[in-house]
């Protein structure tokens, strides 16, 4: 069983811990056990418009439930606060000052892909080899090859398939509408705005994608050593 340790030293001297187990295979959570299962996590509150689930089958949102073993310790604070956030995973060890609203998006980026949201299960791959704290350029790096290399391995390990980027814009725009639905079922919740605007960090870069791929893989043509593309009709 795999396992990453968030450890958040908060503002009023508090030590808060964020332990995530991960079953070794398919790297999906395991949410931890809770004593009584809230309303907010009911798969009907606020439910995404474009869900797929059935709640005869998953009386509970994948990823309201994974949330809820541990954003109620956090809603004592403000969004601004900042953390020292230490990030244990495998050998590796990360340690950041944060505003805790930055420190929330990274965990909730890496409990959503894991949660089994339909929607966010894309970026499973990408939780397995967890970057915290990740910039822009390096999430949209990773997102391009994870997208690419699921292609060829879902073609069977062939590399005559052509492939290209429409189905990660795709991708992100439903991720964006599960942001807007998520940020809803938290504000009904809680009280603080720490989750809420941990959602918005990771939906402003969602709504971006579609209009920033092109440029980005212009940008990453030096590096394989590729010149400028040609300008259509000259």
């Amino acid at each position: 069983m795999a396992e990453i340790r968030y450890t958040f030293h908060l503002p009023d001297g508090v030590h808060e811990s964020v332990v995530l187990e991960f079953d070794d295979q398919t790297f999906l959570l395991r949410p931890p056990a809770i004593q009584g299962v809230e309303a907010w996590t009911a798969l009907d509150f606020h439910i995404c418009p474009h869900c797929p689930l059935d709640k005869r089958t998953h009386p509970h949102c994948p990823l309201a439930r994974a949330l809820a073993g541990f954003v109620h310790e956090f809603d004592r604070f403000y969004s601004y606060e900042v953390a020292e956030v230490e990030v244990q995973a495998g050998s590796r060890r990360i340690i950041s000052k944060q505003p805790l609203q930055a420190a929330m998006a990274s965990i909730l980026g890496l409990v959503g892909a894991t949660s089994g949201c339909p929607h966010l299960d894309f970026f499973r791959p990408m939780a397995r080899f967890h970057l915290p704290f990740a910039s822009e350029q390096e999430t949209l790096f990773r997102a391009l090859s994870i997208h690419l290399l699921g292609e060829y391995l879902r073609a069977g390990g062939q590399g005559d398939k052509l492939v290209g980027v429409a189905g990660l814009q795709a991708r992100y725009a439903a991720v964006a509408d599960v942001n807007l639905t998520m940020a809803d079922r938290i504000r009904a919740a809680f009280k603080k705005d720490v989750v809420v605007n941990a959602i918005v960090i990771l939906d402003t870069f969602a709504q971006a994608v579609p209009w920033v791929i092109d440029d980005a893989l212009l940008e990453l043509r030096p590096l394989f050593d590729l010149p400028d593309p040609p300008i259509a009709g000259s």
